[in-house]
């Protein structure tokens, strides 16, 4: 049994009926091991994904006999934890971004970038045994990465990850968003009700901003009462109203709020120092304007 998982690891189907683009995939992976399934047509990846277990799935979100979200659908109900990368041109972007609201891992944009396309697949077969090895949520286990108290990831992966979101939207004409987010007033909490108590607040409060974020964003404990959220693919505009549901959400269910700091990539900042400075700053501005809320960053207010 062991040598038959072993042999099926890095299967991965392509569906696309575009001979150019498949033999750019083709020839673009580097690991000799990837063993490469080819359909052209949506019923085509359908019956195959029902016979055989992929790793991955790279998937043309326009197909010629099935609507794109369809095809995402009727896979992920096969098996929810296979990872599905979704291959688009800048003209169906919007078609991919409401992919990723079906459960694809990611999109990538056409022509592509070979880097790209190898740091994406590797992504998505590691998490794919991620969620096969120990379910969705137990990625956070990874001592490598999480903080041990709040169970979510720690401020060195918090580094890792912006650095990988910065070289991947370099590349390509797309947007996303951090927030910089202190527990309002927590010292005075935890010197009235106790270290104990306030190590639960810590924990419950982060178990609270992940249940409450996607499955693609990414939480981390930046460093005492204060936290970090990475939206992926999430311009300002979309971030302020996330921000004000995780505001609203946290006021009903916890004894503390909580005061957020937003800045976006690429509208506030190109480089990662830039980006967390800003974050930071308009953090600062909630705090000192009364707390209990978010601050977008302002270069005309945030100097």
């Amino acid at each position: 049994m062991k040598n038959e998982v072993k042999a099926r690891e890095f299967n991965i189907l392509v569906v696309e009926d575009d001979e150019g683009t498949f033999k750019a995939i083709k020839d673009g992976l580097i690991n000799p091991e990837y063993k490469l399934h080819r359909v052209t047509t949506g019923q085509e990846a359908i019956n195959l994904a029902k016979e055989g277990y992929f790793v991955a799935i790279i998937a043309e979100i326009q197909i010629g006999d099935m609507n794109g979200i369809e095809l995402v659908r009727r896979l992920k109900k096969i098996d929810q934890r296979i990872n599905i990368i979704a291959l688009t041109t800048y003209t169906f972007v919007n078609l991919a971004v409401d992919a990723m609201k079906e459960g694809v891992y990611a999109y990538l944009m056409k022509p592509m970038n070979t880097e790209e396309l190898n740091l994406v697949l590797r992504r998505a077969i590691e998490n794919t045994f991620l969620l096969i090895q120990a379910g969705q949520r137990k990625y956070y286990q990874d001592i490598a990465t999480m903080d041990g108290l709040t169970g979510v990831y720690n401020h060195r992966h918090f580094h890792e990850m912006l650095d990988w979101h910065i070289s991947h939207l370099n590349r390509s004409p797309q947007a996303f968003s951090m927030f910089i987010i202190d527990i309002d007033d927590f010292k005075k909490y935890n010197d009235t009700k106790g270290h104990v108590e306030g190590d639960k607040i810590l924990h419950n409060f982060a178990q609270l901003l992940v249940s409450s974020t996607r499955d693609i964003d990414m939480v981390f404990r930046y460093g005492g009462e204060e936290f970090a959220i990475i939206l992926s693919q999430t311009d300002q505009w979309g971030a302020q109203k996330v921000a004000e549901r995780l505001l609203t959400i946290v006021r009903s269910r916890m004894p503390v709020t909580m005061s957020m700091g937003l800045a976006s990539f690429p509208m506030n900042a190109q480089i990662k120092s830039d980006l967390v400075m800003r974050a930071d700053k308009a953090l600062y501005r909630a705090k000192a304007t009364g707390k209990n809320r978010l601050c977008t960053y302002d270069d005309k207010v945030d100097q």
